[in-house]
């Protein structure tokens, strides 16, 4: 008899929530920390953002360890691990009077946060799971980022114009470690064999014998691995840039602050739209036809800015671009899950993550270029290029044959 309720659900919502609380706090939230800081350490734009910078760098060369560790170790205390993490980092800020102890704390505990218990944490929960529906939870799992984008950005902003910059962390560094660390000991568990129930019982996919155990070596010898990096990187350089040069690429165009925050919440809701979609399309068509879909919205996105910039035209651009990377991720952990097989889906996310961080770059990138040409578009020129170069990368990406 079918249970009324599969418990892998609760499990889902655990490692979305987990992902929202680090992903948020961590990087969403930041740029309304660094305002204050910079007031209050009297220090510049770009060296107070050299801390998110660097945090996002050290998170990507953790994650390969992290992703073994996920293989290997149990989930529950590799989540509790991460939001002691970040508690800790949190607490730590808030006596902090030196923008270098800001740096170190970023670079070592937020990171170290990010890395435990953010997006790969949230994705192996969903990979160990789920098996026939395995991208659609994969989907639903990321969305926690989108979460935490709309909801932490908000309280924090609020918080601080309330109690003040070290008070909002050290509410957060006590809040958030007694609701997440809880849930996590009550509900996460390595797999539906673990807690004794069935996996995945509405759609039960083929058991597959005999799946190789994957060392890194073997892993970066894969062609696959490879093409499947080059094919959906390009994907989401333009938000990654566009988001983070929001605030000034509005002023520019003499958009309100207000307006531009409303830009924002488009795009993480539009993005909300996309990883569901995706996720739900993944396991109904191959994966290089869903990955043209997600091609189309963002190669139209960059058409859409190299036109008359308007108001307008940045709403439809961040429809667009937030359907469209939206399905980065659904794609990433089902193409990844259905090659190599869920035992290794930590470590081989963790170096596909790793393999990414020089996305990291392309916010400065987009910047540097409209301080020297007085506009973005040799930039979104650059990216369309790039997806034309990658793009035909996807034709490699086939399922291995077992």
């Amino acid at each position: 008899m079918r249970p009324p309720w599969f418990f892998g659900w609760n499990v889902l919502g655990v490692g979305m929530l987990s992902m929202a609380m680090t992903t948020g706090v961590v990087f969403s939230a930041f740029s309304f920390f660094a305002v204050v800081w910079m007031e209050a350490f009297a220090t510049s734009r770009g060296e107070t953002l050299l801390i998110l910078s660097l945090a996002q760098l050290l998170t990507g060369l953790m994650y390969p360890f992290t992703g073994r560790a996920m293989d290997r170790s149990s989930l529950r205390w590799i989540g509790v691990a991460g939001i002691v993490c970040l508690g800790s980092g949190l607490m730590l800020s808030s006596f902090t009077n030196a923008l270098w102890q800001l740096l170190v704390i970023y670079a070592l505990l937020m990171a170290g946060a990010n890395a435990l218990a953010g997006a790969l944490y949230s994705q192996t929960v969903a990979a160990r799971w789920f098996r026939g529906r395995r991208g659609f939870a994969i989907g639903i799992s990321s969305i926690g980022s989108s979460l935490g984008a709309l909801v932490l950005p908000l309280l924090v902003s609020t918080l601080l114009g309330v109690i003040g910059w070290r008070q909002t962390l050290q509410l957060l560094a006590v809040v958030v470690p007694l609701i997440a660390i809880p849930l996590i000991l009550l509900i996460v568990a390595d797999s539906p064999e673990q807690m004794g129930v069935e996996p995945d019982p509405d759609v039960v996919a083929p058991k597959v014998e005999g799946d190789p155990a994957w060392t890194t070596t073997m892993i970066l010898k894969e062609r696959y691995f490879w093409a499947m990096l080059l094919a959906l990187v390009p994907i989401v350089v333009t938000p990654v840039a566009l988001t983070g040069n929001i605030a000034p690429y509005a002023q520019d165009l003499e958009i309100s602050p207000q307006a531009a925050g409303g830009l924002m919440s488009i795009w993480a809701l539009s993005n909300i739209l996309g990883k569901v979609s995706f996720g739900w399309l993944a396991d109904r068509i191959e994966q290089r036809v869903l990955y043209f879909f997600a091609l189309l919205p963002s190669v139209t996105a960059l058409f859409l800015l190299l036109l008359v910039p308007s108001y307008f035209t940045l709403l439809l651009v961040m429809i667009a671009m937030g359907v469209g990377s939206g399905g980065y991720l659904p794609m990433v952990g089902t193409m990844i899950s259905r090659h190599f097989g869920v035992l290794a889906y930590g470590a081989v996310v963790g170096l596909f993550l790793l393999s990414t961080r020089a996305t990291v770059l392309a916010p400065p990138g987009a910047g540097w270029v409209r301080d020297h040409f007085g506009s973005y578009d040799p930039f979104w020129i650059f990216v369309l290029v790039l997806h034309a170069v990658c793009a035909p990368a996807i034709i490699f990406v086939r399922e291995r044959k077992r």
